[in-house]
Formats: structure tokens, sequence, C-alpha cells
């Protein structure tokens, strides 16, 4: 049940948030009587909708399956300057370093979800597209490298690889955002 709940967070973090954003859209009664209005598909919009909805869920969780690095670079320096917390400090880095891969995997699984309900929305692979799936690319390979990593953790030529190929993936994932 606990995984359940750690998996449905950030799900709830991106509804709520779209919830807020895109449900509370301002709405101007000021056009003119002669004006014609373009007919929308509605079932688009709904792919698209979920497909944004699913591609934030992706950043958030990819966040926060990197959560784990600041943490521990820092965490010497945190307990000698905030001792009072170092219970905190502790159980944050703990909880991170025991879920760390199954965040990582929810965040490949929603990134693969976000593209396939995007490439539905829009018919084909548009310029935005194609940098997300080269992000994908890249998160399967430091997948694939971490998913290595996990059995040999002292190898630290792996943990540089998988480190720089995700360090990649976060440059071209904020580009992708932009675009």
């Amino acid at each position: 049940m606990k995984y359940i709940k750690m998996l449905l967070l950030p799900f709830f973090i991106v509804f709520t948030l779209s919830f807020i954003i895109v449900g509370n859209t301002p709405v101007s009664a000021d056009h003119g009587f002669d004006e014609t209005y373009e007919q929308h598909d509605d079932e688009d919009g709904i792919y698209e909708d979920v497909g944004k909805a699913v591609g934030w869920g992706t950043a958030i969780t990819l966040g926060a399956a990197g959560f784990i690095f600041p943490i521990r670079r820092s965490m010497k320096w945190l307990i000698s300057n905030y001792p009072k917390s170092k219970k905190t400090f502790i159980s944050t880095s703990k909880f991170f370093g025991k879920y760390h891969i199954l965040i990582g995997i929810l965040a490949l699984a929603l990134s693969i979800i976000h593209g396939v309900t995007m490439y539905v929305s829009e018919g084909e692979l548009e310029s935005d597209g194609i940098i997300g799936l080269v992000a994908v690319v890249l998160m399967i390979v430091a997948s694939l490298f971490g998913l290595i990593l996990s059995k040999n953790k002292k190898e630290k030529k792996l943990r540089n690889t998988h480190m720089t190929l995700i360090a990649f993936t976060l440059f071209i994932v904020f580009v992708h955002i932009i675009l």
C-alpha cells in the first residue's frame, strides 16, 4: 500500500496543479457578434490535456528521482550545520535512496505515456516531439546503466555515466518544455 501511495502522489500533485491552472481560465465576452468561431475537436483536446498532465508528472518524478543526488552530496554539511534536523535529513535520504529506482521507473513509464498521448493528440511527430523522443531514449540508456549500477554499486564509472546521461536528459527535457 505504501508503494501505491508513493506512486500516486506525483499524479495527485500534477492533476491538482492542472486543475488550478487550467480549471480557472479567465473568459472575456468582448467578442463581436459577427465573428465566426472554429469548430474544435474535443477528443484531441482531451488527449492533449492528459498528455500535458502526464508530461508534468514525468518532470516531477524525474526531479524526485534525482533529488537523491543533492541530498547525499550535502548530507555532511546539513548535519553539521543543522544538528537538530539530523533525524529528518537521514530519514529523507533513506526514503529517496530506497525508492530511487521505483521513482525512476515511474518517470520512464510516464515519459513514454506522455509521448504516446501527445503523438495521438497531434497525429504527427513535430520538432518538440523529436526532442522529447531523444530525451526518452537517453532515459532508457541511463536506466540500463542504472540497472547495471544497482548490481555493482561500487563502480564509479557506471555511476558517472548514469549521472552524465541523466544530466543530458534533464537538459534536453528543459529544452523540450521551453519549446
